[in-house]
């Protein structure tokens, strides 16, 4: 446990995780733009929690030093990453036929942060939900995105939850103050 309580404070587990998730976004980008698979509301949607991860994770990398912010950063990328994981889920079940949807062609985004006319070209919502493409070993997208989020999702855990005793300590401290 103490393994990932200081792997957290390098800036290469930061930095991997923000090329891992940028990865993702490529192979997204190039199944859309490449072989014109579009993405339903569904897939946008996990892009923008990604992108969220993304930046969440820039911002950790730089104060990585801070032990405060190092705990809130991993636990706003845990935030992020299980939104993408959750949605993922959804749209498996869509896919699946378990889960009946009212997806719609439009990206669902709220009026607040319409990303899909800010971005149309990364956030725009072409495609219908429930029909994600085979990728690799007979998986769909869907079914890969549960895989590629779920992973960085147990790590992030486990680090969070080795900051977990340092963090109560330092309460208790300010507590007692």
């Amino acid at each position: 446990m103490k393994y990932f309580y200081e792997l957290v404070q390098t800036s290469y587990f930061w930095l991997t995780g923000i090329l891992y998730l940028v990865l993702m976004e490529s192979i997204a980008l190039y199944y859309q733009y490449t072989l014109q698979f579009y993405p339903c509301a569904l897939c946008v949607q996990v892009r923008a929690w990604v992108v969220g991860a993304i930046l969440s994770s820039a911002i950790s990398v730089y104060f990585r030093e801070n032990f405060w912010v190092r705990f809130a950063g991993i636990f706003l990328t845990m935030v992020f990453i299980s939104g993408g994981f959750y949605t993922s889920y959804y749209a498996w079940g869509v896919e699946n036929g378990t889960v009946i949807s009212t997806c719609s062609m439009g990206a669902g985004f709220p009026s607040f942060m319409p990303l899909d006319q800010w971005m149309p070209f990364f956030f725009g919502a072409d495609g219908p939900c429930g029909q994600s493409p085979e990728m690799w070993f007979g998986l769909s997208m869907v079914e890969t995105l549960l895989i590629t989020l779920g992973i960085p999702l147990l790590i992030l855990s486990i680090a969070w939850i080795t900051h977990l005793p340092e963090a109560i300590s330092s309460y208790i401290k300010l507590a007692k103050a």
